[in-house]
């Protein structure tokens, strides 16, 4: 089966899309701009003790956890064939369903965190009203989100003006993600990522940056 990060049927009722990826492309520009500085910074002040091999060690395995999470959205897809829908996303997790599983599909519009733009969302449940999988337009194009829904031929409710993330899980209440559901844990996160750069360039500057 072909696949690209655009629609490319196969088959009827066969297609394989990739997510978008202009935002690997982002993220990867902002590590590298974000880094470099940082880098050259430490090295400076490595010179006079001769301890550039830690600090570009440390670096290496940055890169190294960089190029991971990199390949692993290389290798995210959804895909529908004649008897299954597929997605692998970059995050933990696989799905796999049979499409006679899948009883209604919506099409959504919702607005960005604090801004007026919006993005797709496509939302899968079952006959009971139950999320099956969703596929969000931050990830997805919408010509990705369209050549789905027409290669599962189901039932679809477009709605007519776009919600709000709050309306839209109120609306949907079983949608968000684990994660979304609990905005706390993003704030953790970056308080960690942050405390923890923080701690290595302390760690550095003390280990490395001390005069002979």
């Amino acid at each position: 089966m072909n696949t690209t990060d655009a629609a490319m049927p196969t088959e009827r009722g066969t297609v394989t899309v990739r997510p978008r990826r202009e935002l690997a492309r982002g993220a990867t520009l902002t590590g590298v701009f974000s880094l470099s500085p940082v880098l050259i910074a430490v090295l400076w002040l490595t010179l006079p003790t001769g301890h550039q091999c830690g600090v570009l060690a440390v670096t290496c395995g940055v890169v190294v956890m960089g190029l991971l999470m990199y390949w692993r959205y290389r290798l995210s897809y959804a895909a529908v064939t004649r008897t299954e829908f597929v997605k692998r996303g970059w995050l933990p997790g696989f799905v796999r369903l049979r499409r006679d599983e899948i009883d209604s599909l919506v099409l959504v519009r919702t607005y960005r965190d604090h801004s007026t733009e919006t993005s797709t969302q496509l939302l899968a449940l079952d006959d009971e009203g139950r999320r099956l999988f969703r596929m969000r337009g931050t990830y997805w194009s919408e010509t990705s989100v369209d050549a789905v829904v027409d290669a599962l031929g189901i039932p679809t409710t477009v709605l007519p003006r776009p919600l709000t993330r709050r309306e839209f899980f109120a609306a949907y209440p079983d949608s968000p993600y684990w994660y979304e559901s609990r905005p706390w844990i993003g704030a953790t996160i970056a308080g960690i990522l942050f405390a923890l750069g923080t701690g290595t360039l302390v760690v550095l500057f003390r280990v490395f940056g001390s005069g002979a």
